[in-house]
């Protein structure tokens, strides 16, 4: 998504193009021969080259000629991930939301003279990011580079957008920041043990910038959200570090509460022993709002009518703070937002029977909610949220099932030589178990492999792989891993 958001053609072209130079380009090959390695024209990988060369030129600071007498040579020296950035922070798009950000009294004639661009060229290149925009409900006037809706939506959005393509790296200095970080990063340690690391202090300096530029721009939260997080006394530990900036009360009371609302923005648990448990488990206890609810009512369905009694959430600590995570975020803005997961091309479980059983259920709990009074606002968020926790507690639910084997009776013949190999091979399967064929008994297992129909009984309710052992057995035993695998992914426990 990110990708293609901020790139344009070209730019995705030079990319192709360049992964094959890192992996062929330390051996001298011919034009033609890039040319036979894509969809390119002879003279488009020439002009892509060319443009190439003057990047990694610009890059290094010193000149470096790819195209040389006797055909393309690359000396790796700068890799595939810091090219792709490189493209990344060059591009239209990512100038736009640092201008945005960092420069608010930049309209779009200042950014064009600033950048060395037309208005022609910046208003065709950004309009995919306007679309994303509006995706949700932000209203960008291109004109004077601005953006109106839901603050707290445009700042995680900003958020989602600049981390994703820069990882905090190489901003534009703040002039007269006010901030004390340090303070800060001392103030919230014991809120968020993992704030001194490298990449989650980038992570947490960014969200401050944002909230420190977005209220000296004038576009300060006027009240609090309805819910409050589960972090308490956010007021005392944040105050200091706005009130310079902010001297309403009811304003600074918002933004502390819209920066600690950004500690449990996202999955971030991952130790067990994490001090916010605690201040869940008795937020749990004390507050009884849509965030409570529908993370109470979430829990039990999870635990209840899909794991069953041999799960337990106390033993699965990280899982139910994410998960707290997950619900809470979406249902104190109301509101999509963009995260992370979304915009970077995002759960590996996608193609997953699993991920697919666990999204339809969610999705059916949440889409009940969202019926009943004051819960429509939940429709919007119905999908998101039903991907995201799909894909969360995936692994939990896919070791789950791995413990429910499919019971396989093998009939065939009695002759050790010939029937050995295929019973190893059903053995050897960790989610089959080989059990006796009882005949006519049924309910013993739940799958029959046999060498012919002949030996099937005649009355059979159950599926059934015919392994004939005169046939092709590599194409057999695919078929019946397959078919296995088929009977492994239906036998759950269906919601009730």
């Amino acid at each position: 998504m990110i990708e293609k958001i901020m790139l344009e053609d070209t730019a995705k072209r030079k990319l192709t193009l360049f992964k094959l130079l890192n992996t062929y380009g330390t051996e001298t090959h011919s034009v033609k021969f890039y040319e036979t390695k894509t969809d390119y024209s002879y003279s488009r990988v020439v002009y892509l080259l060319e443009l190439i060369q003057q990047d990694l030129s610009e890059m290094l600071n010193k000149e470096l000629q790819l195209l040389q007498t006797h055909g393309v040579c690359y000396l790796e020296t700068i890799s595939y991930d810091r090219y792709y950035q490189y493209l990344i922070t060059q591009s239209i798009p990512y100038q736009l939301l640092i201008s945005i950000l960092y420069y608010p009294e930049d309209d779009l004639e200042k950014f064009c003279e600033k950048n060395f661009h037309s208005r022609a060229t910046v208003v065709r290149k950004s309009k995919l990011l306007n679309e994303y925009f509006k995706q949700y409900q932000i209203k960008w006037n291109i004109s004077q580079l601005t953006l109106n809706g839901n603050e707290r939506v445009i700042r995680m959005t900003l958020y989602a957008l600049i981390w994703s393509t820069s990882y905090g790296a190489k901003l534009p200095t703040i002039e007269k920041n006010t901030i004390d970080y340090d303070r800060f990063f001392q103030a919230i340690d014991s809120y968020f043990p993992d704030s001194y690391s490298y990449a989650v202090n980038r992570q947490l300096t960014l969200v401050l910038d944002i909230i420190y530029l977005r209220v000296t721009a004038g576009y300060g939260l006027t009240k609090k959200a309805e819910i409050e997080p589960y972090i308490p006394d956010y007021i005392n530990y944040l105050g200091n570090f706005l009130e310079q900036t902010i001297q309403d009360k009811k304003r600074l009371t918002a933004e502390c509460q819209f920066a600690t609302f950004l500690l449990i923005s996202a999955p971030n648990y991952f130790r067990s022993n994490d001090y916010r448990l605690s201040l869940l488990r008795i937020y749990l206890q004390k507050e009884n709002n849509a965030a409570t609810k529908i993370f109470k009512e979430f829990c039990a369905f999870f635990s209840e009518e899909i794991m069953g009694p041999e799960f337990s959430w106390e033993n699965e600590q990280i899982l139910w703070g994410n998960t707290a995570n997950l619900i809470f975020s979406r249902v104190l803005i109301k509101e999509p937002y963009p995260g992370l997961f979304h915009l970077i091309n995002h759960s590996p479980y996608a193609k997953s029977d699993y991920y697919h059983q666990l999204f339809s259920q969610f999705k059916k709990l949440f889409q009940k909610i969202a019926k009943r009074k004051d819960y429509s606002w939940l429709k919007a968020l119905i999908v998101p949220l039903a991907d995201m926790l799909a894909s969360l507690l995936f692994p939990v639910y896919e070791t789950y099932q791995g413990n429910h084997f499919v019971r396989v009776a093998l009939i065939s013949e009695s002759n050790y030589l010939l029937v050995q190999p295929l019973a190893k091979f059903i053995e050897e399967l960790n989610f089959v178990k080989l059990v006796p064929y009882k005949h006519d008994d049924f309910s013993s297992f739940d799958f029959m492999v046999s060498t012919s129909s002949f030996l099937l009984p005649e009355e059979n309710p159950l599926p059934v792989f015919i392994f004939r052992l005169s046939a092709d057995n590599d194409e057999q035993y695919i078929g019946l891993y397959q078919a296995l695998r088929r009977a492994h992914n239906k036998k759950r426990i269906e919601p009730k």
